[in-house]
């Protein structure tokens, strides 16, 4: 049985809560990673390096936090003044459906608002965040990485490069987005649609847990066409079979485990810090 419900509106502390915890994992799993390579490439550097893990892990908190709710807010205001997204379901379970251009719209526009904002709060926040790093990174004997950053800030503090990334944020999101919901689409018809148990919950629609291999499978293949397509824009269509090749495989494996991660660490986070509730409608009654 299908039925297609309607996004109606995302439930803030439980987005914001669950998001948060899954990045700030991803965030002790990357910094531990930098760490080590970090002490690999230079020993003597190892103890001061691992300040790194603070930096990188409590930035990420406040950061997420404050990114996720944001996203969640947006998304129940301006889905009062647009049409928004539509997920149609297989016995309440499987993901066969998203409405590509809802989704792409309203999701671009999400991140171009987020964008303008974080500019703003940047002017005052983020120097003294890439400050603190540059800082550590100089003590840990990374004097090149850090001019590096030091370099690539200056660019960015450009007002025609902040103009570009504002407008090209929404341009980039809305094209990908699409094309990620038709490619999500095609998969889901074939039946390997995102398959996730629900519940209802205080007038919410919980996700219990999320299939792991399906999640993954999905991220994969939509992280390596989109990587092929980034590859060849990059390249205006000139590049060679090795390099798309290449690339496809490295969107694939990234995609893949970025996927099973996050479906994984949902898995184990729900239980104990709350499920993800969602307002659907369901239109088919």
């Amino acid at each position: 049985m299908v039925s297609v419900k309607e996004l109606r509106s995302i439930e803030l502390s439980s987005y914001t809560i669950i998001a948060t915890a899954i990045a700030v994992l991803f965030s002790i799993i990357s910094s531990i990673i930098m760490t080590i390579a970090i002490g690999i490439t230079s020993p003597n550097a190892l103890g001061v390096s691992i300040y790194l893990i603070s930096t990188l892990v409590v930035g990420t908190l406040m950061y997420t936090t404050y990114n996720t709710f944001c996203q969640g807010f947006l998304y129940n205001t301006l889905g009062k003044k647009l049409n928004i997204i539509q997920i149609a379901f297989k016995d309440e379970k499987e993901i066969i459906k998203i409405s590509p251009a809802t989704t792409a719209i309203i999701v671009s526009m999400i991140l171009t608002i987020q964008m303008i904002l974080l500019y703003l709060a940047s002017v005052f926040i983020f120097p003294l965040l890439i400050n603190a790093v540059i800082q550590t990174l100089m003590l840990s004997g990374q004097q090149i990485l850090a001019y590096g950053l030091y370099q690539f800030m200056l660019v960015l503090s450009q007002p025609i490069v902040i103009a570009m990334i504002i407008f090209g944020t929404f341009i980039i999101s809305f094209v990908f987005i699409l094309l990620g919901c038709y490619i999500y689409n095609i998969l889901a018809n074939s039946g390997r649609g995102i398959i996730v148990n629900l519940s209802k919950e205080n007038g919410y629609t919980a996700i219990d847990s999320v299939n792991v291999k399906r999640f993954s499978i999905v991220f994969g293949i939509i992280g390596g066409i989109l990587s092929l397509l980034s590859l060849v824009i990059s390249m205006g269509g000139s590049g060679n079979i090795t390099a798309l090749i290449i690339n496809i495989i490295i969107g694939f494996i990234v995609a893949f485990a970025s996927g099973a991660l996050t479906a994984i660490f949902y898995n184990f986070l729900a239980p104990k810090l709350g499920k993800l509730k969602l307002e659907l409608i369901d239109l088919t009654n």
